[in-house]
């Protein structure tokens, strides 16, 4: 069993599978993302220089004209990093891709899963206690991809019947190329981020009624499996993860969680929850067990407004009952029709219903953040509301969005359908989980956030060429990694990060898509993947046994390899470089 070196201040840790298989490709695999970054940061360099020379050229005039301009200077650093985040990073940290990219310069040292992040959420299935998401960062991700092969020569086979062989099999060794040539056309085409540094994965354990345990994997990019599996019986958690395993897929590093069959492991620290609740004042499952309260009164608001609404209706005589039909079908086909004033009573109890069913939805589809003062431009872009361009309506706008999500909604609601919401009851629920969110959310932001920020900045000035570069980069690795991590669960809706199930499966495609691909049925997925991965791990153990290459030396044998065309010598010789 091996052990991440570690910083972090902890004292648990968990498994994960670290069989020679896994080791070995994920060599390969960190090294082309290594490349593909550069060759992509390359391009974007490129493509932004002219419009940067533009602006500065504009920004020197006028400081030769000596107008005001100490705060119109744009930073040529900012704006790539701009270009870089929208390209490649897969978190939605500010600035990130900084981290990352520094991090990937440790070479060896950046290999496999580093460190866990352990939060605990209220049960949301029925007879279910608790939720334990398990995030696991890794420092790159290759996405979706196939191994690189080399002809049989390469790895120091020297069988005569080979050269037969290649008759018959030598398309094998293209193949692989082929795929992955069309596959970085079509990343290219639909601007995905299939390699990118920095990644984190999840899994989730749930602990039901009767100390049984069940687990939900990731598939890949993110997306959960649909059911829970069985994974035991177990007397507490800590107790399942000593019986339990995680196991990481190559390259796009899916998570899932498996019996313990006495598989050769890798431990790597794990940051609990009760850990970040002390250290960064952050308490998620109590906050979602008020806002699982909240979404109860939102249902049972929902059942009344409707109730009262068929009431209203049915009270009517029989020819204001048929006018009321006419009318509601008029409105369908023509949208913008109001109804008469006599049904102004039913109009308000079906506007209350609608706005209480899209608040509800709210509560698990939006970033956690939102359910607080917020930035109302992010609110814009959830909402997809389309705004008149006359600057009151934008600084009124503006105003009511730096209230919560829900309040924004509201008024936005209101004032497209001309109506009033009055729900004490439910502005109230709605006052509290926003003023909940605010303590921890402002608070976070305020010190933990702009610390990681500066933190992070700080290793733009950082050259390759000071002596304790390396240490400098993993000393803020430990430090801003797990503020990172909490950032993330902020920013992201319960939907995506903790609660699959809160989102209907018809509108969870991308789910489907990734369980067609991960499917034992299909021959044309990941099976075909795990095939090759499987022969050119059998290659390279050949290539290594042969020749008797420790980890270390295989790595230094791979950067040296002439196909990462795109990785500058300074930089190779940096990942030389390991620090002991």
């Amino acid at each position: 069993m091996e052990k991440v070196r570690s910083s972090f201040n902890t004292e648990k840790r968990i498994k994960l599978v670290h069989g020679f298989e896994r080791q070995i490709l994920e060599i390969i695999s960190f090294l082309r993302v290594f490349n593909n970054y550069q060759y992509k940061k390359r391009e974007i360099q490129k493509k932004i220089r002219p419009l940067l020379l533009k602006e500065f050229k504009q920004e020197l005039k006028t400081i030769k004209d000596n107008r005001d301009w100490l705060f119109k200077l744009p930073t040529v650093l900012t704006t790539m990093n701009q270009e870089l985040i929208n390209h490649n990073d897969s978190f939605r940290f500010p600035d990130s891709i900084i981290l990352f990219e520094k991090w990937m310069d440790l070479g060896i040292n950046a290999l496999f899963p580093q460190v866990a992040f352990h939060f605990k959420f209220p049960g949301f299935m029925k007879n279910e206690k608790k939720r334990h998401i398990f995030q696991i960062i890794f420092s790159t991700s290759r996405g979706l991809g196939f191994p690189i092969l080399f002809p049989p020569k390469f790895y120091g086979y020297t069988q005569k019947f080979m050269k037969y062989l290649d008759y018959l099999f030598g398309w094998m060794y293209n193949v692989n190329h082929w795929i992955n040539q069309l596959i970085f056309r079509l990343e290219r085409k639909l601007k995905t981020k299939r390699h990118h540094p920095g990644e984190f994965e999840s899994v989730i354990i749930s602990e039901y009624k009767d100390h049984l345990y069940k687990g939900i994997d990731t598939l890949f990019h993110g997306y959960f499996t649909n059911e829970p599996k069985k994974l035991g019986s177990f007397t507490t958690l800590n107790d399942a993860l000593e019986n339990l395993i995680f196991s990481y897929r190559i390259g796009d590093h899916a998570i899932n969680i498996i019996k313990n069959n006495h598989l050769k492991s890798l431990e790597i620290p794990v940051l609990d929850y009760e850990l970040l609740k002390e250290q960064y004042d952050i308490d998620f499952f109590s906050y979602v067990k008020k806002l699982m309260k909240v979404d109860k009164e939102l249902i049972k608001q929902f059942v009344f407004y409707h109730k009262k609404r068929k009431e209203t209706i049915r009270k009517l005589p029989l020819l204001d009952r048929i006018k009321f039909v006419l009318h509601e079908s008029k409105r369908i086909s023509i949208p913008g029709q109001k109804l008469p004033e006599k049904f102004e009573k039913i109009e308000i109890y079906h506007r209350h219903k609608h706005l209480v069913e899209k608040l509800r939805t709210l509560l698990w589809t939006t970033p956690l953040f939102t359910h607080t003062i917020h930035d109302p431009s992010r609110v814009k872009k959830i909402f997809q509301i389309t705004i008149e361009k006359e600057e009151d309506n934008l600084e009124e706008y503006d105003r009511n969005s730096t209230n919560s999500i829900f309040f924004s909604f509201i008024k936005h609601y209101e004032s497209q359908y001309e109506f009033q919401f009055v729900d004490e009851e439910l502005t109230n629920s709605l006052e509290e989980l926003r003023d909940h969110m605010a303590k921890m959310w402002l608070y976070f932001k305020e010190r933990h956030f702009k610390f990681a920020l500066k933190k992070i900045n700080t290793l733009t000035d950082l050259s390759p060429l000071e002596q304790n570069y390396k240490f400098l980069i993993e000393d803020t690795v430990y430090k801003v990694i797990p503020i990172i991590a909490i950032y993330e669960i902020f920013n992201r809706p319960l939907s995506e990060s903790v609660y699959p199930e809160s989102v209907p499966q018809t509108k969870r495609i991308g789910a489907y898509i990734a369980k067609f691909l991960t499917s034992r049925y299909n021959v044309l997925g990941f099976n075909l993947i795990r095939f090759f991965n499987h022969l050119a791990f059998r290659n390279w153990s050949y290539y290594i046994k042969n020749n008797n290459l420790k980890k270390r030396e295989f790595f230094q044998f791979v950067v040296k390899l002439p196909i990462w065309k795109h990785i500058p010598e300074s930089l190779r010789d940096l990942l030389l470089k390991t620090r002991k």
